[in-house]
C-alpha cells in the first residue's frame, strides 16, 4: 500500500512539473499557446452549460450565439452523455476556467497511473510500470493535445480498456467481466478519435490471440483454442451491452449514415463526411516520429525548419509524435531479447512463456498502428499501396486525422520500453544501482519531452477593457463583432461572451441558413448592413482594427476606412491597445484598438 501511494504522489508532483506554472494560478490560466483558438471554444462550452442550466434554457439549442437562429450544439453528430454530464457538474461547482484545468491534471494523472498499471502487471517491476506512465502520459503528443484539443487528453481509456481485456484473458470470472464492461462504457463515453483507438487496440488484440500459435491450437492443444473462443465471447457480450446501454449516442450517426450521409457532400464543416484529401495532410510522416517536439528549448529549433516539409508534416500540433529516442531504443532492448530467447525456445523446443505473448503482441500492434496512422496510399514507382485508411474512410468517412494513431503506437513503444528496462535491470545485482538506472531513464524521457521555456500556458482572467464596458451597458441587447466570422467560428468571440453575458449574432456554423445570411453582412461600412444589424436587436458593433489591418489585404483596409462614414452607425468611443499584465506569460487581453459602433439605422 505505501508503494502504490508513493507512486501516486510521484505521478502527482511530475504533473505539476510538466505543466508548471499552471498550479500557481489554476483559477486564471490554461496550458496552451496561439497556434489554435480551440480552447477559447471549450471554455465557452463550460460556461454555456452552467449559465444557461442557471437561466433554465435548454442548453442543446443554443440562442445566444449566431443571434437570432442560434445553434443545434448536439444535433450534429456523436453525443457524449456521461462526459456531458461530467461537465455539467464541474461547471456548476467550479469555474469554467477551473473545470478545463482539472480535466488537464486528472487526466494527465490517469494516463500515467493507468499505464503503469498496465506495465507493472505484466512485467511485474514496479519500477518499469513507472517508467512506461511517464514515456506515455508526458509525451509531446498529449501536450499538444491539452494547448488544442482537451477531448483528446482522454488518452487513459486506451490502456484502461486495454488492461481490463488482458484481466478477462487472463483471470476469468464475473468480477473482471464486469470491469472490462465498465471499461468499454468509458471508453465510448467520451471523444470519437479516443474510441476509435481503443476498438482498434482492442480487436488487434484479438486478432492477435486468434493467430498466436495457431498450430497449436488447431493440432494438438485445442483447449486453447477453446479458452480462446469463451474470451472472445466474453469480450463480445461485453462489447454489445456496452452499445445497447450508450445506443442513444450513436443514434444520430447511424440515422444520418444510413438516410443522406452518402450524398452529402464532404466538407470540413460536415461532421458526417469530411473531405478525402485530409486523409493526406492529417497522416503522419517519417520525421515525426523522430524529430524533437518544436516547442523543446533546445532541439525544437532543430525540427521547427521541417514544419512543412512532406517527410515532417505541415501542421505544428497534428505532427507533433515525437516517440523519444531513450524510449526506442530501451523498446529494441526487449524485441532484441526477445527474438534471442524466441531462438532459443526453439531449438530446445521449450514452451513459450507468457512474456512472449505479451512482447509480441505490443510488436504486433506497433506495426498495426503505424499502418493505420499513414496516408491512403503510397506510390512507389506510379504504383498505388493501399494503407488501411483508404478502406476506413469508406466505413468512417466523418474521421481524418490518421496521424493521432500516433498516441497508440507511444503506448505499445511505452511498453515495449517497460520491458526493455526490466531485462537491463535484470542484469544489475545491487539495488542502489538498479534505482539509479531507473531514474536516469526517467530523467532522460522528461528531459526529451520537456518544452519549457517559455511556459505554456495563457492568462485568461482578463479580457480586453471594451468588454467590460459592454458589460456594464444596461438592457438585453445583440452585439456584432467585426470583422464578421463568416468564413469559421472564431472562439475568441465566443469566449469574450463569456465576460461580457450578452447575445452575439457571430458563431454561425458554415453551410447553414444562418452562415448564409452572415455572409451578406461581412461588410459594415454598407448602411444595408447596418439596417440588417439594426432589425435583429443589435445595439453596438464592436470593430477590432487588428483584424482588418493584420491580413495586408487592401480592400480589407479600405473597409475599416470606410465604417466611420456609414449613416447606420454612431461612434461611441475608441479602446485603446492593451498588452499582457505578466511578461512571461500570453494572455487574451493583448489586443489592438478597438473601436464601438451603435447601431442607429431605421
Amino acid at each position: 500500500m505505501k508503494k502504490n501511494l508513493a507512486v501516486i504522489i510521484v505521478f502527482i508532483l511530475l504533473v505539476i512539473l510538466v505543466t508548471f506554472p499552471l498550479i500557481v494560478n489554476i483559477n486564471k490560466d490554461i496550458p496552451g499557446f496561439f497556434s489554435t483558438d480551440e480552447s477559447f471554444g471549450t471554455l465557452w462550452g463550460i460556461w454555456r452549460i452552467k449559465s444557461l442550466s442557471m437561466h433554465k434554457l435548454f442548453f442543446s439549442h443554443v440562442s445566444v450565439i449566431a443571434y437570432p437562429f442560434g445553434v443545434d450544439i448536439y444535433k450534429p453528430g456523436f453525443i457524449s452523455y456521461l462526459w456531458i454530464t461530467l461537465l455539467y457538474f464541474l461547471s456548476i461547482l467550479t469555474t469554467p476556467i477551473l473545470t478545463f484545468n482539472l480535466q488537464v491534471f486528472l487526466n494527465f494523472f490517469f494516463n500515467a497511473i493507468l499505464t503503469y498499471l498496465l506495465v507493472y502487471y505484466l512485467t511485474k517491476k514496479r519500477s518499469c510500470g513507472i517508467f512506461s506512465g511517464i514515456i506515455f502520459a508526458f509525451c509531446p503528443y498529449q501536450f499538444s493535445r491539452i494547448w488544442q484539443h482537451l477531448g483528446l487528453t482522454y488518452n487513459q481509456l486506451i490502456p484502461l480498456s486495454l488492461f481490463t481485456a488482458i484481466l478477462l484473458k487472463e483471470k476469468k470470472g464475473k468480477k473482471y467481466f464486469f470491469l472490462f464492461l465498465i471499461s468499454i462504457l468509458l471508453l465510448f463515453s467520451f471523444d470519437f478519435s479516443i474510441m476509435y483507438f481503443g476498438v482498434t487496440t482492442l480487436l488487434t488484440l484479438f486478432i492477435f490471440t486468434i493467430f498466436y500459435r495457431w498450430k497449436e491450437k488447431i493440432s494438438s492443444k485445442k483447449f486453447f483454442l477453446i479458452s480462446d473462443l469463451k474470451y472472445f465471447r466474453n469480450a463480445f457480450t461485453a462489447g454489445v451491452l456496452a452499445v445497447i446501454i450508450l445506443s442513444p449516442q450513436f443514434l444520430p450517426i447511424v440515422l444520418h449514415r444510413l438516410n443522406n450521409s452518402a450524398s452529402s457532400e464532404a466538407s470540413v464543416f460536415n461532421l458526417y463526411r469530411r473531405p478525402f484529401e485530409d486523409l493526406f495532410s492529417q497522416s503522419a510522416r517519417p520525421l515525426s516520429y523522430f524529430l524533437p517536439a518544436v516547442v523543446h528549448p533546445i532541439f525544437g529549433k532543430f525540427t521547427e525548419q521541417f514544419i512543412g516539409s512532406s517527410l515532417y508534416g505541415v501542421s505544428l500540433t497534428e505532427h507533433t509524435l515525437y516517440l523519444g529516442w531513450v524510449p526506442l531504443i530501451l523498446a529494441f532492448v526487449a524485441f532484441r531479447k526477445w527474438r534471442r530467447e524466441r531462438r532459443l525456445r526453439a531449438k530446445s523446443q521449450e514452451p513459450r512463456a507468457r512474456e512472449d505473448f505479451y512482447i509480441s503482441f505490443f510488436i504486433f500492434l506497433a506495426v498495426v498502428v503505424w499502418f493505420f496512422s499513414q496516408p491512403p496510399w503510397w506510390n512507389i514507382f506510379s504504383f498505388k499501396i493501399y494503407m488501411p485508411s483508404f478502406f476506413m474512410y469508406k466505413i468512417l468517412p466523418m474521421y481524418r486525422a490518421y496521424c493521432r494513431f500516433g498516441i497508440v503506437l507511444m503506448l505499445a513503444v511505452a511498453v515495449l520500453a517497460g520491458f526493455g528496462l526490466k531485462f537491463i535491470l535484470l542484469k544489475l545485482k545491487a539495488e542502489n544501482l538498479k534505482l539509479f538506472v531507473t531514474i536516469l531513464f526517467c530523467v532522460l524521457v522528461l528531459f526529451e519531452f520537456w518544452n519549457y521555456p517559455p511556459y505554456k500556458v495563457i492568462d485568461v482572467s482578463k479580457v480586453p477593457a471594451v468588454y467590460y464596458w459592454l458589460q456594464r451597458q444596461p438592457g438585453d441587447f445583440v452585439i456584432a463583432e467585426y470583422p464578421l466570422d463568416a468564413d469559421s467560428p472564431n472562439e475568441m468571440y465566443k469566449f469574450y461572451q463569456t465576460k461580457h453575458e450578452k447575445k452575439i449574432i457571430n458563431g454561425t456554423i458554415p453551410e447553414t441558413e444562418a452562415n448564409r445570411i452572415a455572409k451578406t453582412l461581412t461588410k459594415l461600412s454598407e448602411k444595408s448592413t447596418a439596417s440588417k444589424l439594426k432589425e435583429w436587436g443589435v445595439k453596438y458593433a464592436v470593430v477590432h482594427r487588428d483584424g482588418y489591418l493584420e491580413t495586408g489585404l487592401i480592400e480589407r483596409i479600405e473597409e475599416l476606412s470606410k465604417i466611420s462614414k456609414n449613416p447606420g452607425l454612431k461612434f461611441i468611443k475608441t479602446f485603446p491597445a492593451q498588452e499582457c499584465p505578466r511578461k512571461d506569460i500570453i494572455c487574451v487581453a493583448k489586443t489592438g484598438p478597438i473601436d464601438v459602433y451603435e447601431v442607429i439605422a431605421n
